[in-house]
């Protein structure tokens, strides 16, 4: 759905890619109880939270070897086995994607709304399962709807209160206790600033030819503008990440938080000539394997075409 929350895979060793890996299948499995259409709605930014509440929990991850239907030839690799925390994870991606095909639609792309009865099974489920959720969700949204249609052109009210919604989701998670809801709160407030100033100046052309609402389109804000605002919600968001207790996966979510997170504006922002890689789960080496060489022996060659 946005994707913007992704490891920096130059930078990621290959057990903290396994782990990643196996989250992020994990999480699609976790989908599946949802319903099948369920599992269309998997994002990057949803496995960072998974990664990032089972380190704050201390929610225990197994592992399993495990094949996916959609990667017949891939064999089978090692997967989280669903708990607590994931199927958290998975509820509240179903319901932010009804929310997103519904906002889409609004914006001039009614073909989403046909997909909305393929996850239709999976939101009541989510809404029954996790009332709290889907309130906090549901009245958040009502209000950026608000502040969306009355076209305010203070570029910080919008990425404010997505922040403030995003915060309040990640507290809702089941087995975090009181003292780590407050720095929880303050990290989601800033990732969630962070992905809506991303999504807006990455839809910002295209929101100008629909007359969509876009901060920075209305505030007549540009390149510089918005590279201070990525670099303030990043910069803030380590601060708070700082003060979390991390029960494992420490290294991985220290590679999505200092390296990811600016690669991602910089590719966002086309900082760079070579834009940083995406998240290629299934084209990079895993874990124990070796990258491709490139380099050739002439000698070898030609000993062998002898």
């Amino acid at each position: 759905m946005f994707g913007y929350i992704v490891p920096y895979m130059p930078e990621l060793k290959g057990s903290d890619h396994e782990l990643y890996q196996a989250y992020y299948c994990g999480l699609c499995r976790s989908l599946g109880k949802y319903g099948l259409g369920s599992k269309m709605t998997l994002t990057y930014d949803a496995t960072f939270a998974l990664a990032l509440l089972t380190a704050v929990t201390g929610e225990k991850t197994e592992l399993e070897p495990r094949g996916c239907a959609a990667h017949p030839v891939r064999g089978r690799i090692p997967t989280a086995r669903p708990n607590a925390v994931s199927d958290y994870c998975a509820a509240v991606c179903v319901l932010l994607a009804r929310y997103k095909l519904m906002d889409d639609a609004r914006d001039g792309r009614p073909v989403r709304r046909a997909a909305l009865p393929v996850i239709h099974r999976g939101v009541k489920a989510a809404e029954r399962k996790y009332p709290e959720a889907a309130e906090t969700l549901s009245s958040g949204l009502a209000v950026l709807g608000e502040l969306e249609e009355r076209r305010e052109c203070d570029a910080d009210a919008a990425p404010m209160l997505f922040g403030e919604l995003l915060g309040k989701l990640l507290i809702c998670c089941p087995g975090l206790t009181e003292a780590q809801k407050p720095i929880l709160m303050e990290l989601g407030r800033r990732l969630g600033g962070f992905i809506y100033v991303m999504d807006a100046w990455d839809d910002m052309e295209e929101d100008k030819k629909r007359k969509s609402y876009n901060i920075f389109n209305l505030a007549g804000l540009g390149e510089d503008a918005a590279r201070a605002m990525m670099d303030m919600y990043i910069n803030s968001a380590q601060l708070a990440y700082d003060l979390l207790d991390l029960t494992g996966g420490r290294t991985l979510l220290d590679n999505i938080m200092y390296l990811g997170l600016a690669a991602k504006a910089a590719e966002v922002l086309k900082d760079t000539d070579e834009e940083p890689p995406e998240c290629p789960l299934e084209d990079a080496p895993a874990a124990g394997e070796q990258a491709p060489d490139d380099t050739h022996d002439p000698a070898g060659e030609k000993e062998e075409d002898a």
